[in-house]
Protein backbone atom coordinates (compact mmCIF):
# COMPACT_ATOMS: atom_id res chain seq x y z
CA UNK A 1 0.00 0.00 0.00
CA UNK A 2 1.06 3.22 -0.53
CA UNK A 3 1.36 6.05 1.79
CA UNK A 4 -1.11 8.98 1.44
CA UNK A 5 0.43 12.16 1.58
CA UNK A 6 -0.02 14.88 4.01
CA UNK A 7 -3.14 16.45 1.87
CA UNK A 8 -5.24 13.77 2.96
CA UNK A 9 -4.34 14.82 6.39
CA UNK A 10 -5.38 18.10 6.00
CA UNK A 11 -7.99 17.82 2.78
CA UNK A 12 -11.26 15.96 1.82
CA UNK A 13 -9.79 13.04 -0.55
CA UNK A 14 -10.84 15.05 -4.27
CA UNK A 15 -8.85 18.09 -2.69
CA UNK A 16 -6.05 16.37 -1.77
CA UNK A 17 -5.62 14.34 -5.05
CA UNK A 18 -5.63 17.92 -6.90
CA UNK A 19 -3.24 18.88 -4.67
CA UNK A 20 -1.05 16.56 -4.79
CA UNK A 21 -1.29 16.05 -8.61
CA UNK A 22 -0.18 19.87 -8.58
CA UNK A 23 2.53 19.67 -6.29
CA UNK A 24 4.31 16.83 -8.69
CA UNK A 25 3.93 18.98 -10.95
CA UNK A 26 5.46 22.16 -9.57
CA UNK A 27 8.24 19.99 -8.33
CA UNK A 28 8.87 18.49 -12.01
CA UNK A 29 8.35 21.82 -13.16
CA UNK A 30 10.90 22.94 -10.65
CA UNK A 31 13.52 20.89 -11.44
CA UNK A 32 13.66 21.38 -15.00
CA UNK A 33 14.08 25.16 -14.31
CA UNK A 34 17.15 24.04 -11.86
CA UNK A 35 18.37 21.70 -14.77
CA UNK A 36 18.19 24.12 -17.53
CA UNK A 37 20.25 26.35 -16.42
CA UNK A 38 18.43 29.65 -18.20
CA UNK A 39 17.77 32.50 -16.31
CA UNK A 40 13.97 33.06 -15.08
CA UNK A 41 13.38 36.11 -17.82
CA UNK A 42 14.38 33.20 -20.10
CA UNK A 43 12.45 30.41 -18.53
CA UNK A 44 9.75 33.05 -18.71
CA UNK A 45 10.01 33.75 -22.30
CA UNK A 46 10.20 29.82 -22.92
CA UNK A 47 6.58 29.41 -20.80
CA UNK A 48 5.13 31.92 -21.83
CA UNK A 49 4.78 33.64 -18.52
CA UNK A 50 6.05 36.71 -17.03
CA UNK A 51 9.14 36.48 -15.46
CA UNK A 52 7.32 36.92 -11.39
CA UNK A 53 5.43 33.80 -12.28
CA UNK A 54 8.58 31.82 -13.02
CA UNK A 55 9.64 33.05 -9.69
CA UNK A 56 6.32 31.97 -7.74
CA UNK A 57 7.35 28.62 -9.36
CA UNK A 58 11.05 28.66 -7.81
CA UNK A 59 8.97 29.79 -4.34
CA UNK A 60 6.66 26.23 -4.38
CA UNK A 61 3.71 28.96 -4.60
CA UNK A 62 1.47 26.09 -5.36
CA UNK A 63 -1.84 27.94 -4.42
CA UNK A 64 -1.05 30.28 -7.26
CA UNK A 65 -1.18 28.00 -9.91
CA UNK A 66 -4.49 25.61 -11.54
CA UNK A 67 -4.14 22.37 -12.32
CA UNK A 68 -4.85 23.01 -16.37
CA UNK A 69 -2.35 25.78 -15.65
CA UNK A 70 0.67 23.58 -14.62
CA UNK A 71 -0.29 20.83 -17.24
CA UNK A 72 0.49 23.44 -19.75
CA UNK A 73 3.97 24.46 -18.02
CA UNK A 74 4.97 21.64 -18.15
CA UNK A 75 4.64 21.02 -21.65
CA UNK A 76 5.66 24.22 -22.91
CA UNK A 77 9.00 23.05 -20.52
CA UNK A 78 9.01 19.77 -22.90
CA UNK A 79 7.65 18.14 -20.30
CA UNK A 80 5.23 15.12 -20.78
CA UNK A 81 2.96 14.51 -17.63
CA UNK A 82 0.68 11.48 -17.94
CA UNK A 83 -2.32 10.18 -15.30
CA UNK A 84 -1.79 6.88 -13.49
CA UNK A 85 -4.94 5.21 -11.48
CA UNK A 86 -4.51 2.98 -8.84
CA UNK A 87 -7.40 2.18 -6.22
CA UNK A 88 -8.02 3.59 -3.32
CA UNK A 89 -7.19 1.95 0.07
Amino acid sequence: MMAKSVFHDLFPAEEAAELEMRAKLLSGINKWLSKSALTQIEAAKRLGVTQARVSEIRNGKINRFSLSMLVRLAERAGLRPAIRFQRAA
